[in-house]
């Protein structure tokens, strides 16, 4: 049986994402750099090279191909994935459930909002986000 892989995907790309601590020590990381993956979600070029210059600066390998295909390819035992809201990656995610005992796992909070707070305006978001926005672990007393 093949080893743990964390399958890193473009929102997570930071070395203090939870899925680093939730893998199994030794665990593989890689970052799947699939062409028609980014056509679809019509990413510029700008964004693709701030992908990738990220990517330079983590410990990750980056292989290049169709991400449901290269991690059928690899098999792994458990698959460790950051969580996302995105649908196209939902998707992937509920497809290689069948494929790897598949894990989840949630990034911390950037900010803690009352649930009371009107969302339908940015100033009316981000009056009640900036308190906590900028402190570590949005502790407001820090």
């Amino acid at each position: 049986m093949n080893p743990p892989l964390i399958w890193l995907h473009e929102e997570a790309l930071r070395t203090t994402h939870p899925v680093f601590l939730s893998a199994p020590a030794g665990s593989r990381s890689i970052f799947i750099w699939d062409d028609g993956y980014f056509q679809k979600l019509d990413y510029s070029f700008k964004r693709l090279v701030f992908i990738y210059e990220s990517l330079c600066e983590l410990p990750v390998d980056i292989v290049h191909g169709d991400i449901i295909s290269v991690i059928k390819e690899i098999a792994p035992s458990q698959l460790y994935v950051p969580a996302s809201n995105k649908p196209h990656l939902l998707s992937m995610m509920n497809n290689l459930k069948s494929i790897a005992n598949l894990h989840i796992i949630q990034d911390d909070d950037f900010v803690t909002i009352p649930t009371t707070t009107d969302l339908r305006r940015f100033f009316k978001y981000w009056t009640a986000a900036e308190k906590t926005a900028f402190r570590k672990n949005g502790d407001r007393d820090a």
